[in-house]
């Protein structure tokens, strides 16, 4: 973000730090927004639209020129991180068989982890090919988008027990 930032739109590194960190805000406002989705039925249609919002918000993102129109489409980008952040666990939960937690979850917050390792370099790979910083957000909009096809496939809870029953 901030290397885009600086050489796509010019600002400098503290304004574009400070870009960054609305980001991280717009996103812990949708994870407070995506907590009070109390009923599990209701998880899987908002974490699409999470996807949704943040695949969208790349690419407009990628294909934007102003300041003002990156920010509005980095902020569509950040509510969907919020959706996404929040509610893919309890989706993922509902799946786990039951009495096998522990090993799920760290298998969900593993695949997480190797995600966000293996982004920086490609996302570094993907400007040094391209040419482009705008590169990277067509690849990330892509990328986020491509993840409503599993979605579409997903189970959805039907309610608390499908939550929880890997607990008993």
């Amino acid at each position: 973000f901030i290397l885009y930032a600086r050489r796509v739109l010019g600002l400098e590194p503290g304004l574009a730090s400070l870009w960054l960190a609305a980001f991280a805000l717009g996103a812990g406002a949708a994870m407070i927004a995506a907590g009070f989705v109390q009923k599990p039925r209701l998880h899987k249609p908002f974490l699409a639209l999470g996807v949704a919002l943040m695949g969208l918000g790349f690419l407009a993102a990628a294909a934007s020129t102003s300041l003002v129109w990156v920010s509005v489409a980095c902020a569509s980008a950040a509510a969907g991180f919020g959706l996404i952040s929040t509610l893919g666990f309890s989706l993922f939960a509902a799946l786990i068989p039951r009495g096998e937690s522990g090993g799920y979850t760290a298998l969900y917050y593993s695949l997480r982890a190797v995600a966000s390792a293996l982004a920086v370099p490609v996302a570094g790979l993907t400007v040094a090919a391209s040419g482009s910083y705008r590169s990277i957000f067509l690849l990330g909009g892509a990328a986020t988008l491509a993840a409503l096809v599993p979605l579409a496939f997903a189970p959805s809870p039907r309610g608390a027990a499908d939550l929880t029953r890997h607990l008993r």
